[in-house]
């Protein structure tokens, strides 16, 4: 695929996935679901059944996200800028927990869309280097694809490259997954500890007071 072409389809997933946001998020509003920097699923949505590779090359299944909440973010490790910066923000979101959350099962995961590069040392070294509870995974891009799909996530590996040296094009969303696994919201950029914690205490105390 050459780079024009690349950037036309990832300019086109990009409008049809906004489109999508937009729609849930007026429909979101419109049955007095939260506002958050981003969006509330009206009804959550379950994962498809993927298996994935973690940071300790051991096996990853959708269902592992069960359980606990989870934030999900989308990267690479050889991004330049984005990636660091929203694991820097996600490791100092875990600062602005009450002492209650802190206390619970939150989770924090690095999927990268670069397998290619990105084997299971490799992601293990690079979340660690954010914060030890780290964790990273990776599969094959059809598995990728899946996931990305699911989360209403958007990446594009260019094919005409040097094999070692390329930039995946991303989306930067962060997604939350509830205890039971399913996408429960999806925080956009930009991306502030203070808010993700703010907007995570709001949605996980809906959550919890449902019947």
């Amino acid at each position: 695929m050459t780079a024009r072409r690349l950037a036309l389809v990832t300019a086109a997933l990009t409008a049809t996935v906004l489109g999508v946001a937009t729609w849930v998020y007026l429909d979101a509003g419109a049955n007095g679901t939260l506002d958050v920097n981003g969006y509330v699923l009206t009804q959550p949505r379950a994962l498809p059944a993927v298996e994935l590779v973690d940071e300790r090359a051991e096996r990853f299944r959708s269902a592992d996200f069960a359980g606990h909440w989870s934030f999900v973010y989308f990267g690479y490790t050889y991004c330049p800028d984005v990636c660091p910066l929203t694991l820097v923000t996600l490791a100092s979101l875990k600062g602005q927990l009450t002492p209650e959350q802190a206390a619970a099962r939150i989770e924090y995961y690095l999927v990268s869309v670069d397998p290619h590069r990105d084997t299971p040392e490799r992601l293990r070294e690079y979340v660690a280097y954010f914060d030890s509870n780290f964790h990273g995974l990776t599969g094959s891009p059809s598995a990728l694809a899946v996931l990305a799909q699911a989360t209403e996530t958007l990446f594009g590996v260019p094919e005409d490259q040097d094999p070692d040296h390329y930039l995946v094009s991303h989306s930067s969303n962060v997604v939350l997954l509830d205890p039971h696994g399913d996408v429960h919201a999806v925080f956009t950029p930009p991306h502030d500890p203070a808010r993700l914690a703010a907007d995570f205490t709001r949605v996980a105390a809906r959550y919890a007071a449902a019947p």
